[in-house]
């Protein structure tokens, strides 16, 4: 094997590790949308800022960065760019 194959084939690898860790992760999310949308449904109206509903805004938006970032480098090292 050369060394370009070599590193192709750890890079492949790499990416599938990240693909599962992206698969799970995936199995979280609706959780997490559910404990947003449970406690955005009970704000009040009287009460403008929810300790709860902040919580779970910067959670799941912050999960989703998280699931994009992954797919984002699954994707480049399932290519194998040329920086690798």
């Amino acid at each position: 094997m050369s060394r370009e194959e070599l590193v192709q084939l750890a890079s492949r690898a790499l990416a599938l590790l990240l693909l599962t860790w992206l698969l799970l992760d995936i199995t979280y999310m609706p959780e997490k949308l559910f404990a947003l949308f449970y406690h955005l449904s009970h704000l009040s109206v009287l009460a403008t800022h929810d300790y709860w509903s902040s919580l779970y805004i910067i959670e799941t938006s912050s999960y989703a960065v998280r699931l994009l970032a992954l797919s984002v480098a699954t994707l480049w090292f399932w290519k194998c760019g040329a920086r690798l």
